[in-house]
């Protein structure tokens, strides 16, 4: 990605933002405060960078009103972070995808493809595929029968789309995601031994879904395992079979949900989260890092600790737990002031 040059003034008007200082001041790229040059814009959130604001050499800033940024030039902001990125995206844009289908692709003579996407080298597109307009289909990416893949989605190197799955708009999957492979569902035989479920439904993802890379969302065993608008999910989660993940979730990396669990609108699950299956965590909860959840999570509230417990109650027994060590110590001093006085009478 190459970095764009652009006056300061120019890259206000497209934030909507208002600029103090040389508004003719020319930027040509982005970094942190301690890696900023001359040329280059940067961020500050609040005075608690302060050491860091004083030593950055940044050209120029977007910061919030009111903060002191020693002279430099500055965009205002209500939210330095959310406006640093978006001028990102115009300083070093992405880098413009050819339309077409390489020739080294195998496409179905049946699959549709629309002319303004892009289909790289290596790529292979069954029966009945679907590719909508503007979508990026990376090297090496494959399609099974009856995929569909909706209008500008960016799917990286190395993904599966199987079982037929569906893909909204705006779709994003990072490198080596699989969507649509088989869940982990056994059942007996008579005499002993396993037999696989035969596994019949799909994966279905919603518009502005974001997949990191090597996640694995499992096809549903009769329905479909659903992902909702706007959830944004991190590298290495496994989402299994008949999962209903809501809208605008958020799961953070290595978080494992076993099968027919309900994650509900707006929730938040950070690192290495276990859900069990069956499970329901309710609207707008928050899941701590490293929790297992054996139990239904209420909404709106903070779940920590293995197994799960309510937030202010794991907190406490955190708490405790610290001092058990010099606990023990008294118990054990009192218990031999116990012997001691027993002796004596």
């Amino acid at each position: 990605m190459s970095p764009t040059r652009i006056r300061l003034k120019d890259l206000a008007a497209q934030l909507g933002l208002e600029v103090e200082g040389d508004p003719d001041l020319a930027l040509a790229g982005v970094a942190s405060l301690e890696d900023a040059g001359p040329e280059q814009l940067s961020f500050v959130r609040s005075e608690r960078l302060a050491a860091q604001l004083a030593a950055t050499r940044a050209g120029a800033l977007v910061a919030p009103a009111g903060l002191d940024v020693g002279g430099r030039p500055v965009l205002r902001s209500t939210d330095p972070s959310r406006d640093f990125f978006r001028a990102a995206r115009i300083l070093v844009p992405e880098p413009q995808v050819a339309a077409g289908i390489d020739p080294s692709a195998r496409v179905a003579e049946d699959a549709e493809v629309h002319p303004s996407a892009s289909v790289a080298a290596g790529c292979v597109l069954g029966r009945g595929v679907v590719v909508g307009a503007r979508s990026v289909l990376h090297p090496g990416v494959v399609l099974t029968d009856g995929a569909r893949v909706g209008e500008d989605c960016l799917i990286h190197a190395r993904c599966v789309i199987a079982a037929a799955s569906v893909l909204g708009d705006r779709v994003i999957l990072q490198p080596g995601v699989v969507i649509g492979g088989d869940g982990f569902g056994y059942v007996g035989e008579e005499g002993g031994g396993r037999r696989k479920v035969h596994n019949i439904g799909r994966v279905v993802l919603e518009d502005d879904v974001e997949i990191g890379a090597n996640t694995t969302v499992d096809r549903g065993t009769l329905g479909d395992t659903r992902i909702g608008r706007g959830t944004k999910i991190d590298n290495l989660v496994q989402i299994a079979h008949n999962c209903q993940i809501g809208a605008r979730v958020l799961i953070a990396a290595q978080v494992g949900v076993a099968g027919s669990s309900r994650i509900e609108d707006d929730c938040v699950l950070l690192g290495q989260v276990g859900v069990s299956d069956h499970r329901r965590v309710g609207p707008r909860a928050l899941v701590g890092a490293g929790t297992g959840v054996a139990s239904d999570v209420p909404p709106d509230s903070v779940a920590f600790g293995y197994p799960n417990r309510p937030g202010r109650e794991w907190h406490r027994e955190s708490a405790a737990l610290k001092r058990l060590p010099e606990l023990l110590r008294r118990v054990r001093a009192l218990e031999r002031w116990m012997r001691d006085r027993g002796g004596e009478s």
